[in-house]
């Protein structure tokens, strides 16, 4: 896990996975590179380093049953989701909440997932909610 983190640090990642002896460097932001790893089967019994860590992630996580984690930031929402599912985490530093990109409030996906503890059932939820914002931008 030092090796990812350090990756993940020396090249400004926002996600490292080692999967299987592969190594999976993300650069974009929110959870759009879990769910793209997630589609891939690139999470199942890895090892993962994420810059940041909301609830959304997490349950996104565990559905595709990472084995191992670190987060540069987590939030307390998703470390009793990683702590209900008995997933290995250490993190640097734990907040209540995963502010939003505006700095105005709590993440939209954090937000979207608040309410839920069912891995599959934030995923369905997670992908309308990425939709409709994705709609709403090319509007």
């Amino acid at each position: 896990m030092d090796e990812l983190i350090r990756i993940l640090k020396a090249e400004e990642l926002t996600c490292v996975v080692l999967q299987k002896q592969r190594l999976y460097k993300e650069h974009a932001n929110g959870i759009l590179p879990i769910l793209h790893l997630l589609d891939q089967g690139q999470l199942q019994g890895a090892q993962l380093v994420d810059k940041v860590i909301g609830k959304a992630a997490a349950l996104l996580m565990v559905r595709g049953e990472v084995r191992q984690l670190h987060a540069c930031v987590i939030s307390s929402h998703a470390l009793e989701i990683f702590q209900q599912y008995n997933l290995p985490v250490t993190y640097d530093e734990q907040v209540p909440y995963i502010i939003n990109r505006t700095k105005t409030g709590m993440c939209p996906m954090e937000a979207c997932v608040m309410d839920v503890n069912d891995p599959e059932l934030a995923e369905q939820l997670l992908r309308k909610k990425v939709t409709e914002m994705k709609s709403m931008q090319n509007a």
